[in-house]
């Protein structure tokens, strides 16, 4: 063929001038490091901002940001002072609101780039009562925040509230707690578990491969290859990343365009190490074997590219395919990921066919010994020649009894339920799961991060007595929903149902104050522009955390509600517009677009998937059967994983965390197929010397031990990410790592052999 004699070319030459070739990998590398820019400082992040336009969220905000020019506050930290036993001392509030005044914008000397819009105490006209709760026992500060909640910058922003938090401590009366809660917080916490997940995967992985590649190789020279081949690829790949992210943000209207998240990074190190391993020790395989018959390294090495080179670009296109195709989400974390994840393999696969033969064509690859009869008489007797006879003597007694223990598995997979609460994400010793649980003790959980209803009247007047008529008609059918605990708006400012309160209290008369209140109506309806009097906003305070799936329901409730009243005729509101806002409602319509989007992505993948073996094997009904089998082998994996974290985590378990389903698949369908690839590939070339039969039956022995290596490599460098500090990223890793043991000792090992015997057995000829 055409293009194994290229193989075979490229072989002999990258021996020829193999100091050449490593120098330029050395040169490249240095280049690219000097030039690119760090990953953080172009990775991006937040999962609401890259939603479609479409979007209830965006469009809310586009309207927020017309409507309201000088309310530049986008998230908040929340901070809860509280006495367990007793009410607050005036000791105690004067901490707090002293504590608080210094986070205001004029007061900040030492941290003059904290984006604080302003500071709410209980000094605050309006908002400072509702600071207190109803037991006297705590009181919170909010500090308004101009960051988007899941903004990079909020990392820096925790880090100093922490910092002068733990400065204050000594003038903090005794006995006080304090906790730190609220959107912003939330989103730093977990860009920061982010950050530390990726310092962790990064170092086990690099760990867990070392240790595999020595325990294979038992040379510590010879481990050098792969490790000095990964080594390069990574460091140029992800500085390659971050110079194209740097473009895409220099020339916004350029194509294509680049965008990278600090958990990007994550599965750049995991794929990268785990499938640069496996292409390493492919190629490392096949030169084994030729050494072993006694060839020269120059002819050792042309053969082994000849051997694997086809294969090992097959496999490599499968991943890259896969990950392309998720370019076509709608969610734009998805959408870049994947194409900036392909980038990387691609970078890989070209190490892997320069590189790693060029350092075997030196002295690290004379560690290999020339006289490996033993060890081939040795594998003649091994586990693999009794598995090959038993696929072969019954092979469909294997499939019905594998197919018998994988379907009920699967059938638990296919009704596997996810969860988008974020904070769940979180481990529960973070600042802001400790700050948050503080919260609730005192004040719904919905102070967190309100549902903001946009309400826009074309008639407008909403800031008149009979604007104030018709809000009170809207605020009470959402104020009598469950799961609102409050509705703040210029008819009830405080949040107080109407009627609880009489006017001839202290409170009622300071209601009378704040509604009579300039800043009152500023905060409340639209006092500048074409929108002014036109838009109004309510604060929905849930009685759940913003993030969960009951805040999500009575976002929908809440929609209900704004619809009836748009379309009924006789309603005060009829013809209006109605936009929700805030944390929920990005929520859910974060679940709206990424269900789309994995149903759209997985028939994407497992279509370009196919397309690429069909192309490579040409024989339609055994690639059929092999995408078959990785998405039984998915199935399976998604199945035994929620099992066990619903054992682990028992009551307090929600479902797996939503982007494991995507990344599972698209990983699992298009990796797994490696496996298959480089066992089809190497059945058909053995039993075109041997026959049907007996080259069935040696590609099993020969490829049983490779791909088992490679196997467990891959699934050791996905367990890496269950020592990340986000609970998605464990569930992933442990996924993952499960997924590819089934995808070695399964179905490469059991499943794929054995159709193969059935077809040789009914049509001879097939293969």
């Amino acid at each position: 063929m055409p293009l194994q004699r290229g193989f075979l070319k490229l072989g002999h030459w990258l021996c020829d001038y193999r100091w050449a070739v490593i120098l330029l990998w050395l040169v490249a590398v240095a280049a690219l490091k000097v030039v690119a820019p760090t990953w953080t400082e172009v990775a991006i992040d937040g999962d609401l901002k890259h939603l479609p336009a479409e979007t209830t969220v965006v469009r809310a905000t586009e309207i927020s940001a017309r409507a309201f020019p000088d309310d530049r506050a986008s998230s908040q930290i929340v901070l809860v002072f509280s006495r367990p036993e007793k009410k607050l001392t005036l000791e105690d509030r004067q901490f707090a609101y002293r504590l608080g005044r210094r986070f205001e914008p004029a007061n900040q000397k030492k941290n003059p780039k904290l984006p604080v819009v302003d500071v709410w105490t209980e000094k605050t006209p309006v908002v400072g009562s509702m600071l207190l709760s109803r037991t006297g026992q705590a009181v919170r500060v909010v500090i308004r925040l101009t960051n988007e909640f899941m903004a990079t910058d909020n990392i820096r922003v925790l880090q100093q509230v922490e910092e002068a938090i733990l400065a204050a401590q000594y003038e903090a009366p005794s006995g006080l707690e304090i906790g730190i809660s609220g959107s912003a917080t939330i989103g730093g916490d977990m860009l920061a578990a982010a950050a530390e997940s990726v310092s962790s995967t990064h170092r086990t992985s690099i760990l867990l491969v070392a240790i595999a590649l020595l325990v294979i190789y038992r040379s510590p020279w010879l481990v050098l290859v792969p490790l000095l081949t990964i080594g390069c690829a990574a460091s140029a790949s992800i500085d390659l990343l971050a110079l194209l992210a740097q473009w895409s943000q220099q020339h916004p209207d350029s194509w294509p365009v680049i965008r990278i998240f600090t958990t990007t990074k994550i599965f750049v190190i995991v794929l990268l190490f785990g499938a640069g391993t496996d292409y390493c020790l492919f190629l490392t395989a096949r030169f084994r074997e030729q050494r072993a018959t006694g060839l020269l390294v120059r002819n050792s090495l042309a053969v082994a590219m000849q051997g694997v080179g086809i294969a090992l670009v097959a496999s490599a296109l499968t991943t890259i395919v896969g990950l392309a195709m998720m370019g076509w989400a709608d969610f734009g974390k998805f959408a870049h990921s994947g194409p900036a994840i392909a980038i990387c393999l691609a970078v890989t696969l070209f190490a892997c066919l320069s590189l790693v033969p060029a350092l075997l064509a030196t002295r690290l690859g004379s560690a290999i010994s020339k006289n490996q009869k033993e060890v081939s008489a040795n594998s003649s007797r091994s586990i693999w020649s009794w598995l090959a006879e038993a696929v072969l003597r019954r092979p469909g007694t294997i499939l019905v009894c594998s197919l018998l223990l994988a379907l009920p598995l699967a059938r638990v997979g296919w009704s596997v339920g996810v969860t988008y609460d974020l904070l769940g994400e979180l481990s529960g010793n973070r600042v802001s799961r400790r700050g948050t649980q503080l919260l609730r003790r005192y004040f719904p959980a919905g102070e967190i991060g309100p549902l903001i209803v946009l309400a826009q009247y074309p008639d407008g007047n909403l800031d008149t007595k009979d604007g104030e008529y018709r809000i009170a008609k809207l605020a009470k059918p959402l104020d009598d929903l469950p799961g609102v605990a409050q509705v703040r708006s210029l008819y009830q400012p405080m949040g107080d149902p109407p009627g609880s309160t009489s006017v001839f209290s202290a409170k009622g008369l300071m209601l009378l104050a704040a509604k009579g209140s300039p800043i009152t109506k500023g905060a409340f309806v639209s006092q500048t522009g074409e929108l002014a009097g036109k838009v109004t906003r309510l604060f929905l305070i849930l009685t759940d955390e913003p993030f969960s799936a009951q805040a999500v329901q009575t976002c929908d409730e809440v929609e209900k509600v704004l619809d009836r009243l748009s379309s009924d005729v006789n309603s005060e509101w009829h013809g209006a517009t109605f936009e929700l806002l805030g944390p929920t409602a990005g929520i859910r319509d974060l679940e709206q677009v990424t269900t789309s989007d994995r149903r759209r992505i997985q028939y994407l993948v497992t279509g370009a998937v196919l397309l690429v073996i069909l192309i490579l094997l040409r024989k339609p009904l055994v690639c059929c059967y092999l995408i078959a089998t990785v998405l039984l082998s998915y199935l399976v994996t998604m199945g035994i994983t929620s099992l066990v974290f619903q054992t682990l985590r028992g009551e307090h378990y929600l479902g797996l965390n939503w982007k494991v389903p995507l990344f599972l698949f698209v990983i699992l369908v298009a990796v797994g197929q490696d496996y298959n690839i480089y066992l089809v590939s190497r059945v058909i070339e053995e039993q075109r010397k041997r026959g049907a039969r007996e080259g069935l039956r040696h590609a099993i022995i020969q490829t049983g031990g490779i791909i088992t290596s490679c196997g467990i490599i891959m699934a050791g460098t996905f367990i890496s990410m269950t020592t990340a500090q986000m609970n998605g990223m464990v569930e992933l890793g442990f996924a993952l790592s499960l997924g590819i043991l089934l995808d070695t000792f399964v179905v490469r090992t059991i499943l794929v052999p054995a159709f193969l015997a059935l077809l040789i057995s009914w049509r001879p000829s097939a293969n």
